[in-house]
């Protein structure tokens, strides 16, 4: 069965604002206040490097929707991080922890969410 993955991919921009100063430090400065300052950007360089691949993991979220016919389908595979914290919520060891525990926390925790107060 095919895995699937998730790929990453990164670009530079570079904003160049010409700014006056008696010394580099003075038009940093000034370069500095115009960009926080929205009309102070006017004369200005822009480029952007082209998208490169910086990195691939498999991808495995904890949880998922599809949707069919009869409404939404949720795939939870919580991480041992995540059973953890159900574990400690419901004052179980997390060894103890069964699939049962985690379908009922999920649902009342669910429910919980939608009630309205």
């Amino acid at each position: 069965m095919n895995k699937r993955h998730i790929s990453y991919f990164q670009s530079v921009i570079t904003l160049g604002i010409l700014t006056d100063g008696e010394t580099i430090e003075e038009a940093s400065k000034k370069a500095s206040h115009k960009m926080k300052d929205s009309e102070g950007v006017d004369h200005c360089f822009f480029d952007q490097t082209n998208f490169e691949i910086v990195g691939s993991e498999e991808w495995s979220p904890e949880i998922e929707s599809e949707k069919d016919v009869e409404g939404f389908k949720f795939n939870f595979s919580p991480s041992d991080e995540t059973k953890n914290v159900i574990a400690t919520r419901l004052q179980k060891d997390i060894t103890d922890l069964t699939d049962e525990d985690i379908e009922i926390f999920v649902k009342e925790s669910l429910q919980k969410s939608l009630e309205i107060s």
